[in-house]
């Protein structure tokens, strides 16, 4: 007699995944701060309009990253201590055993911005030159129709001269093996014209801001750049949520845009 099938349950949608997206971006946008207590688990699914057993492991996954902690008949808070770069929902949603994008993108926000920081304050004359002329490049490549791969390519040229204006050798390496994993990983995104737009606008300000040698500036226009193409990233990686046959509440978030109104305080 042969053994019996190892059934794995099929999963209807991935509700939990928008969850923990929704919370997390609400929190870099500061709608929840450090410290602040979520409604009661009844409240938040019904503000979320999603079931309880997906708003519960949706809570688990942020329990596990550090960025919530349940107190004993206390509720659920934001942790008081996080580093933002080390906010990543896109790390969150991806499995890290069959993708890595999630866990690259987790150590750019962390490793990138640093990296910014202190090309502002160490950029010698010739790395300002290379990125003003990396920066010029992408101007020019907007106005025509570039193929994608040329694109991906300054792109990455940018981060790396980032990198080297820091006059770290190790930061240089990081970030070209960084580029060289995300390049090779089975998922590919392709740069439409607004995101490249959006690129270069970014890239623009980091490179001005090196060059004026405003190191928080820098770090700062650094990180918000990689969290827009984050969320760019996800919102290729969730699949649109198709409604159940039982017409549950586990259906909604509205687009991601309900609203969670938090409880201040300790």
């Amino acid at each position: 007699m042969s053994d019996p099938l190892a059934i794995v349950p099929v999963r209807r949608s991935r509700i939990s995944q928008q969850i923990v997206v929704q919370l997390c971006q609400m929190i870099r946008q500061g709608q929840l701060r450090p410290g602040d207590r979520l409604p009661s688990e009844r409240e938040l699914s019904e503000q979320l309009q999603v079931s309880r057993a997906s708003l519960r492991e949706a809570l688990r996954a942020l329990e596990i990253a550090g960025i919530v902690a349940s107190k004993q008949g206390g509720g659920t808070y934001i942790r008081e201590v996080f580093d933002d770069g080390i906010l990543s929902p896109l790390s969150l949603v991806l499995d890290a055993s069959t993708d890595l994008v999630g866990n690259l993108w987790e150590v750019r926000s962390i490793f990138e911005p640093a990296v910014a920081s202190r090309a502002a304050l160490r950029a010698q004359p010739d790395d300002l030159t290379a990125l003003e002329q990396i920066v010029e490049e992408q101007r020019t490549f907007l106005e025509r129709d570039m193929p994608n791969d040329v694109w991906l390519e300054s792109d990455r040229a940018f981060h790396v001269a980032v990198a080297r204006a820091s006059r770290n050798e190790v930061s240089v390496r990081v970030i070209r093996l960084i580029n060289e994993l995300l390049q090779d990983g089975r998922r590919h995104f392709a740069t439409q014209a607004d995101r490249r737009q959006r690129a270069y606008i970014w890239h623009r300000e980091i490179a001005d801001w090196i060059r004026e040698g405003q190191s928080q500036h820098a770090r700062d226009a650094m990180l918000a750049h990689l969290h827009e193409v984050e969320e760019v990233i996800i919102g290729e990686v969730i699949a649109p949520v198709e409604e159940s046959a039982t017409g549950s509440a586990d259906t909604s978030l509205d687009g991601g845009q309900a609203g969670v109104q938090a409880t201040r305080g300790g």
